[in-house]
């Protein structure tokens, strides 16, 4: 590792930063805690820890000071967070905004939301957290494919699957890909792309179809696991949401998901979604549950990122409920697959 990292006074040097050097006016201007020795070890253990080199010493130097602007920014989040969430360095400190969002993010524009499913008329208990009945499959990570919306509707109908047969597969993100009749389906796409392949092939499963983060051609041959009947739009009023979740399952949503750049665990509360307009969707996440906070009493959503399990609370994560924090509601939508035995059912939801 040491040939991949350099020390910190050698840094310091290469960046024109060491023996009494002045550092570039737009460090001055922004330059908040830590001090630039302190960064430049921040700046090597990110490089260590994510495995990140770069082409020449400009360009390191462009990337530590995107890195330095960003824990400006997490430290902002923080802030305002109110104690509730942690921001910091993560695996995308070194990207600016707009990288960001284009390595990451699929934008939705111009969707149309379709006539909701009638909700539960029952209203919904104090907490439900669909993991802690083994309903849901560890986070998986998308990488550089703007795939999102394939993982967020394939892990739906797992822990739909799930909750009305007892099997609890891992099932192939990969053959949507291939299977979608979306042109570039690494472009970004909608959920219900991901429901017509499973409603037309049905599913297999993810060792029998790894991921491989790009689109290939579909491919045959292989036995379905998991099947689903149809797809419906639920209603954007969060309180129904979570009655539906509590007694029927997991349901792929919408979000903007600009402020998870640099999120690190913790609930995303209410007065930081001014950051994160809700008219804005780029990402395909799946809401596992909801709880409330004892801590300043804060309804929260529970959810399941693709991003891999090193990312976030084991890749989930934490966001305020109610008022359709950065559009999480508005766009929820749901597979409905097909019955197992009456028995094999779960009724409801774990708090």
């Amino acid at each position: 590792m040491e040939s991949t990292v350099l020390s910190a006074c050698l840094l310091l040097l290469l960046l024109g930063w060491g023996d009494g050097a002045v550092l570039p006016p737009d460090v001055l201007d922004t330059a908040p805690e830590p001090s630039m020795v302190e960064l430049i070890q921040l700046f090597q253990d990110f490089m260590s820890r994510f495995n990140k080199t770069y082409s020449n010493p400009e360009e390191q130097h462009r990337r530590l000071l995107i890195f330095r602007q960003n824990l400006a920014t997490a430290r902002a989040l923080e802030e305002a967070g109110q104690g509730l969430a942690q921001f910091g360095v993560t695996r995308f400190s070194d990207l600016t905004e707009e990288e960001f969002r284009a390595q990451l993010l699929s934008p939705m524009p111009g969707h149309t939301l379709r006539p909701a499913a009638q909700s539960p008329s029952k209203p919904a208990p104090p907490s439900c957290d669909w993991r802690k009945a083994g309903a849901v499959t560890p986070a998986k990570d998308q990488g550089l494919c703007g795939s999102c919306w394939a993982f967020a509707a394939v892990a739906n109908i797992e822990s739909l699957w799930f909750i009305r047969h007892q099997d609890l597969y891992n099932l192939s993100v990969q053959q949507v890909l291939d299977c979608s009749r979306l042109q570039v389906a690494c472009g970004g796409g909608f959920p219900w792309d991901a429901f017509t392949v499973a409603w037309m092939y049905g599913l297999t499963q993810e060792e029998q179809y790894p991921y491989i983060g790009c689109q290939s051609l579909c491919k045959s041959g292989h036995q379905a696991v998991a099947s689903i009947k149809i797809f419906q739009f639920l209603s954007s009023d969060e309180k129904k949401l979570a009655a539906h979740i509590a007694t029927r399952g997991p349901v792929t949503v919408g979000i903007n998901a600009n402020l998870l750049q640099f999120y690190v665990e913790g609930i995303i509360t209410k007065n930081m979604t001014c950051h994160c307009n809700p008219e804005e969707i780029n990402h395909a996440v799946l809401l596992v549950g909801y709880g409330l906070a004892p801590e300043k009493k804060t309804p929260y959503w529970i959810v399941k990122n693709s991003w891999g399990p090193e990312w976030g609370e084991e890749g989930f994560f934490r966001i305020y409920r109610g008022g359709n924090a950065c559009g999480i509601a508005s766009l929820p939508v749901t597979a409905m697959v097909h019955e197992g035995a009456f028995d094999a059912a779960i009724e409801s939801c774990p708090p």
